[in-house]
């Protein structure tokens, strides 16, 4: 019996439709996927600078990133540490840039996961430290000479400003809330300017801090002692809420490591502040020291799911 090329042809056609996935079957496009909610997302920002300097740069993100979602992201500056981290455990934020401490306490309580941390120019996470400063006029040399003293933290759910530096005091003997006269300024800029007027005898002053008030003209090193360190410091993340769709999720996490970042500085401790662009990808592990660290302050961390 003899086939007839239309006959050959037709069957090639539905063994072609056989095994071709249906449109249901294929991932969908980016584009087709949508927003968890109707009127968009929340990224937060907690407020470790003035607002006045967080708020352009935050906003101009914000719609970076509803461009690549097409979904719009709205940017909300929490009043505290403290608020960023219930926004997120409330549901009323998706995403937020949190403090290395902040973050570990949204992980704990809201289920937060790092995907992302700003990037130095080498690649790499950006890293940063803490420190503990005095005036020479002050007569204090070492960390022991503070008891009795006035100092600034700055704010109660920071890493660089109250976090690292209440664990270095207390390993020299001194304890924080019994041995100093401790206030909370609210920012690391508000923490300069109470030791720089002399409203304080010691303060906590991060890397970050200082490079910005150096390039200010405003920071000599020579008018300050710096009683204490920290080791490097990894920058905190930006997290995620639990329970966003899997396809939003990655398009989200992929968003983030395309959109422009290059107006939040992101210190890299062995080369100097150094401008970056880009974020790059970031795991919860990278805060297992500073999760350590929490009974110092009265939080025990450890154990986060």
């Amino acid at each position: 019996m003899k086939t007839s090329s239309a006959m050959v042809l037709g069957a090639a056609i539905a063994c072609l439709a056989w095994a071709s996935p249906s449109r249901a079957d294929a991932p969908p496009a980016d584009s087709d996927i949508p927003c968890p909610h109707a009127d968009g997302i929340t990224l937060v920002i907690e407020p470790y600078e003035p607002i006045n300097t967080l708020e352009p740069v935050f906003n101009a993100i914000a719609q970076d990133l509803s461009g690549r979602l097409h979904c719009p992201v709205h940017m909300m500056i929490t009043v505290s540490y403290s608020a960023e981290i219930e926004a997120m455990r409330s549901g009323h934020a998706e995403l937020g840039l949190f403090g290395p401490l902040g973050y570990v306490i949204a992980h704990k309580l809201a289920g937060a996961e790092a995907v992302a941390v700003l990037s130095t120019r080498l690649g790499g996470a950006g890293l940063y430290t803490a420190s503990i400063v005095t005036r020479p006029a002050t007569g204090i040399h070492d960390l022991a000479g503070l008891r009795g003293h006035s100092f600034a933290f700055s704010d109660p759910g920071s890493t660089s400003g109250h976090l690292l530096p209440a664990a270095a005091l207390k390993n020299a003997g001194i304890d924080p809330k019994q041995d100093l006269v401790a206030r909370f300024a609210g920012t690391h800029t508000a923490s300069f300017e109470a030791i720089r007027n002399g409203q304080v005898d010691a303060a906590e002053l991060n890397s970050e801090t200082i490079a910005d008030a150096q390039a200010a003209g405003e920071y000599n090193a020579a008018d300050y002692t710096v009683l204490w360190r920290s080791p490097p410091i990894p920058q905190g993340p930006i997290a995620v809420a639990p329970g966003l769709p899997p396809a939003f999720r990655k398009k989200l996490v992929d968003a983030l490591m395309a959109v422009d970042v290059s107006q939040i500085r992101a210190n890299d401790v062995g080369t100097g502040t150094e401008p970056t662009t880009r974020l790059t990808p970031q795991t919860d592990a990278a805060y297992d020291g500073i999760r350590s660290l929490t009974p110092v302050i009265g939080l025990d961390m450890q154990g986060a799911q």
